[in-house]
């Protein structure tokens, strides 16, 4: 017997995420954090409040280029008080 990697349930909420966020992206082509250095151009979502319960909820989403995601997720003290990134408490 193999054991899944993804369970069923998390299985059908990447299917959903993946619709919402082509669909997001689709409508937030420009890149909302423009740090230095920004492609402008939004190929990625930051979740601001994480993904755990907030994966869907798209009222916790940043439209962000590579260089600003990843600059958010290193920054993270100043990313929160620029508003990229929200308490996850």
């Amino acid at each position: 017997m193999t054991i899944r990697k993804v369970s069923k349930k998390l299985s059908v909420l990447n299917a959903e995420y993946s619709k919402l966020r082509k669909e997001f992206l689709s409508k937030n082509t420009t890149c909302h954090a423009r740090i230095s250095g920004c492609r402008s151009y939004a190929t990625e979502i930051h979740h601001k409040r994480g993904r755990g319960t907030y994966l869907l909820d798209i009222n916790t989403w940043l439209p962000v280029c590579r260089i600003c995601h990843n600059w958010i997720e290193n920054n993270p003290t100043d990313a929160k008080e620029l508003g990229f990134s929200e308490s996850r408490l």
